[in-house]
C-alpha cells in the first residue's frame, strides 16, 4: 500500500469558516504506488481563484537504476489521490472542548466521524453541520455534495437543497451547485484504506467565506 506523508507544512493557515483550517501549502511524499517505481512527490496550494487546494507541482524520481520514466509511468501518478490523502493529515476542525468556551482542534478524519455517527439533528443543526461538511470537502479536494450526502446520511438531491439554502441565506456563499470531479479512491472516514461507504468507520465519538489568518 502506497506511503503518503505530508512534510513541508505552511505555519500560515485558511479559515474557510466553520472553523475548518488548512495550512496554505504543503509538500506530499509517497512512495509504494502501484505500477509507479519511484518517489512521487507534489506541492499542494490553496487557490483562491479555484476556490480549493490544487496540486501546483508535481515530480516522480525513480527508485534506481534500470528504470526509465516513461509516459506510461506518468499516467499512472495519482495527483488528485495524492492532494486528497495528505489533506487528510493536516486540515483541522475546531470543536467544543470539555470547559466552557474551550477548543480543541481535530483531524478531519475524527470531525468526520463524529457527524456520521450523529442519529438526529433539528432542522438548523442539519444545515450548520452540512456548511461545515461542505467546507472540509472543500479543505482536502473532495466533492462536497458527495460528502455532505454520505456524511449526513441523506440524498445527494437533499443534500443540494441544504446547499442552496446555506447559499441563499448567505450563511455559506462560497458554494458552487456541482460535483466538478469524481470522489478519488479515499475514504475520508478512514485513511489509508480504499473508499468503502458500507464499511464501520472508526473515530471519536459560523458563517463567512475563506480568509488568511491564525
Amino acid at each position: 500500500m502506497a506511503d503518503v506523508e505530508a512534510f513541508d507544512i505552511s505555519d500560515e493557515r485558511i479559515d474557510l469558516g466553520s472553523r475548518v483550517t488548512l495550512p496554505k501549502s504543503w509538500h506530499a511524499r509517497v512512495s509504494g504506488e502501484q505500477d509507479v517505481p519511484g518517489t512521487i512527490t507534489v506541492r499542494v496550494e490553496w487557490d483562491a481563484a479555484l476556490g480549493r487546494t490544487a496540486v501546483v507541482f508535481a515530480a516522480l524520481e525513480r527508485e534506481g537504476e534500470g528504470v526509465d520514466i516513461t509516459s506510461q509511468v506518468l499516467r499512472e501518478v495519482r495527483t488528485h489521490w495524492i492532494m486528497t490523502r495528505s489533506a487528510l493529515e493536516v486540515v483541522t476542525v475546531d470543536v467544543g472542548g470539555e470547559g466552557v468556551g474551550d477548543r480543541d482542534r481535530i483531524p478531519v478524519r475524527d470531525f468526520l466521524s463524529r457527524v456520521l455517527a450523529e442519529e438526529e439533528r433539528e432542522p438548523l443543526e442539519s444545515l450548520y453541520a452540512a456548511i461545515a461538511v461542505y467546507r472540509v470537502a472543500t479543505a482536502i479536494s473532495y466533492p462536497p455534495l458527495k460528502l455532505v450526502a454520505d456524511t449526513l446520511k441523506i440524498s445527494q438531491s437533499t443534500a443540494t437543497r441544504l446547499m442552496t439554502r446555506a447559499r441563499d441565506a448567505s450563511l455559506a456563499p462560497e458554494v458552487r451547485i456541482q460535483e466538478p470531479r469524481r470522489a478519488p479512491a479515499v475514504d475520508p472516514y478512514n485513511p489509508g484504506r480504499p473508499y468503502d461507504p458500507s464499511a464501520p468507520h472508526v473515530g471519536p465519538s459560523q458563517p463567512g467565506g475563506p480568509s488568511i489568518g491564525r
